[in-house]
C-alpha cells in the first residue's frame, strides 16, 4: 500500500473494536444512527466473507478503510453517508443485495446513494459501455456521492501495488481523466489523489 501522510494510520484500525470507538466519538452508541452504521458493518462484513482484492486482503478491508477515509478525513458526519460508504458495493457485487432489500432495511435515501455508487447490470451491456454510462452520471451526481467516490478511489489507487502493470495505468489515466475534475470542483480530497497519481507514476 502506498503510505501518505494522514492515512497510513488507516490500515492500524483494522478491527471492529477500534472502528466502533471512532463512530462512538460521533454517536452515542444506543443511538439509532449507531446501531444502523453497526448493522451496516455487519451485513457488509458477512455479505463479502471469503471474498479477497488482488493484493490477498480480505475485501471487507477495503470497505472499512472508504468509511475512515470519509469519517476520519472528510470529516462525515451524516450516518447516511458513512452506511452507504460500507455498503458501497454491495449491490454491484452481491446478487442477493438488491435495490429493494436495500431500501427495505436502509431507506431510500442510502439506496439510492448505494444506486448511484453502482456500475449498470452487466445484462445486455458491454464492459466499456457500461463505463461510459457510469461516468457520465457524473455530471450530474449528488455531492454526497462525491465524498464517498473519491474516499474510494483514493483507496483504490493506495491498494494499486498489487496489481497488473496495464490495470494500474488504467486506473491511472481513468483517474486523471474522470475523477480529478470533480475531485477539484467539489473540493474533495483534490490533493491527496495528485499525490497518490505521483508516487504511482
Amino acid at each position: 500500500m502506498i503510505k501518505i501522510y494522514g492515512f497510513d494510520f488507516i490500515g492500524t484500525l483494522d478491527n471492529k473494536k477500534e472502528f466502533f470507538k471512532i463512530v462512538a466519538s460521533i454517536f452515542p452508541t444506543l443511538d439509532f444512527r449507531y446501531k444502523l452504521i453497526e448493522k451496516a458493518y455487519k451485513d457488509a462484513k458477512d455479505a463479502f466473507r471469503g471474498k479477497e482484492r488482488e493484493g490477498g486482503e480480505r475485501y471487507f478491508e477495503h470497505l472499512r478503510a472508504v468509511a475512515l477515509i470519509l469519517i476520519i478525513h472528510l470529516r462525515a458526519r451524516d450516518y447516511k453517508l458513512i452506511v452507504a460508504a460500507l455498503l458501497h458495493d454491495i449491490f454491484e457485487d452481491i446478487p442477493s443485495w438488491t435495490l429493494k432489500r436495500i431500501t427495505q432495511e436502509y431507506g431510500e435515501e442510502i439506496a439510492a446513494l448505494v444506486e448511484w455508487l453502482s456500475k449498470p447490470s452487466k445484462d445486455g451491456i458491454s464492459d466499456g459501455r457500461r463505463e461510459y454510462i457510469y461516468h457520465s452520471r457524473f455530471a450530474i451526481a449528488p455531492r454526497e456521492f462525491f465524498m464517498i467516490k473519491m474516499a474510494d478511489r483514493l483507496h483504490n489507487l493506495m491498494t494499486l501495488d498489487a496489481c497488473p502493470e496495464e490495470k494500474r495505468q488504467r486506473k491511472i489515466e481513468e483517474t486523471e481523466l474522470c475523477y480529478l475534475p470533480y475531485a477539484e470542483k467539489h473540493f474533495i480530497l483534490i490533493h491527496e489523489l495528485e499525490e497518490v497519481l505521483r508516487r504511482l507514476k
